[in-house]
């Protein structure tokens, strides 16, 4: 570039010293994911079943009441701690306890637990705990968690029930909200810190269309503002005697040891949006690992279904699902096809002259796996 040129930009460099050229930028590059503990979550928010949520931005998890929300939340922060981050939990609702995260493996010694009231009080603790952080140099080092950002008041709110004010909120609450999820979406780059809020989510029955994105309180920006959204619906699921999931119940519960969760991602700045997938959170024994799986698969084609068996892209004959779905060798054998598959299907953009595969090679291949399927056949 010209050196002129040059020049001129670096005129931003003296106001704003985190500016740079987009190659050189750290700040607008994501590189580092969070594990969910489920696979088919990981995908469709990151685009890779090793993925899940991203390091050093903000994570919105929407959902009705008893949807997972908290779980997902614990199982993402016990993941982060095995990669050296630590968590803070603002908690609004009384809702997580030492036993509880300690079952989902928490190190409770080592994650900072704050109550909380309001959405002001909450803010200003984020914005003066992570520029200290950032003073002394401490960067990459943690988590935070809100839980749950529909149960926080606004500091009017407060005052006027000091007052036994009964006006009601005009629009204020709104606007604290946006204000302290525009703060920490700053200081999730800024300070390198990863941020996961859960809200919880409702319809609007008013509306004249059903919409695929759901109102929760806060208004759009608690849709807008966060790098990745994911709405979550339950379904109480029955056990299946093991033909998709392990359910089992315990004395007392007479027909439901787990929920279907189904996510949908409506925001997402890494992949594609609007993506769906299920997971099956077990009252037990927690999320499935590979529940969902087996759809997104047989979507791209890495099986396919015929009746109720199941044929590998290479002809292998699987069989029925409830046989192999625990069978390590066979998953070897899919996820790094479906991993292929996910990340060429789902990115933004269009792919480059470099990533076409030459159409004799794929002639060849095609060639070869008939030859492999119709040897098969002869055997039999």
């Amino acid at each position: 570039m010209d050196k002129k040129l040059i020049d001129i930009l670096e005129e931003i460099d003296k106001i704003n010293p985190y500016a740079t050229f987009l190659n050189e930028s750290s700040i607008s590059s994501v590189n580092e994911w969070i594990d969910t503990s489920s696979m088919s979550l990981n995908a469709v928010i990151s685009g890779s079943l090793y993925g899940g949520i991203p390091r050093n931005r903000l994570t919105m998890i929407s959902g009705e009441s008893m949807s997972g929300k908290t779980f997902i939340v614990c199982k993402i922060l016990a993941n982060a701690q095995k990669q050296g981050l630590i968590p803070v939990i603002f908690d609004t609702e009384n809702a997580i306890d030492k036993q509880t995260a300690e079952n989902l493996g928490l190190d409770v010694s080592k994650v900072k637990y704050v109550p909380c009231f309001s959405i002001e009080q909450t803010r200003n603790s984020i914005y003066k705990f992570l520029t200290k952080a950032k003073e002394l140099g401490i960067e990459n080092k943690f988590i935070v968690a809100i839980d749950s950002l529909g149960n926080l008041m606004n500091e009017l709110s407060l005052n006027r029930m000091e007052k036994d004010n009964t006006a009601m909120d005009m629009g204020t609450r709104a606007r604290a909200i946006k204000t302290l999820l525009s703060t920490c979406n700053q200081l999730a780059a800024y300070t390198k810190t990863t941020f996961i809020i859960t809200n919880h989510m409702y319809d609007d029955p008013a509306a004249m269309y059903k919409s695929i994105i759901k109102n929760q309180p806060g208004g759009k920006s608690v849709v807008y503002l966060p790098s990745v959204t994911v709405q979550l619906a339950r379904k109480p699921e029955q056990g299946d005697e093991g033909k998709t999931m392990d359910a089992s119940l315990v004395t007392g519960q007479k027909n439901f040891p787990g929920v279907i969760l189904r996510a949908l991602t409506v925001k997402n700045r890494f992949i594609q949006q609007y993506l769906e997938t299920e997971m099956y959170l077990s009252f037990k024994s927690g999320l499935d690992k590979y529940y969902g799986l087996l759809d997104l698969a047989a979507g791209f084609g890495v099986v396919t279904a015929s009746g109720p068996t199941y044929t590998l892209y290479d002809g292998t004959k699987l069989g029925y699902y409830s046989k192999w779905r625990k069978d390590e060798s066979i998953w070897e054998k899919i996820l790094p096809i479906l991993e292929t598959k996910i990340k060429e299907g789902w990115a933004y953009g269009k792919t480059t002259d470099e990533e076409i595969p030459d159409e004799s090679l794929l002639r060849s291949d095609l060639v070869n796996k008939k030859i492999k399927i119709e040897e098969l056949q002869e055997n039999e």
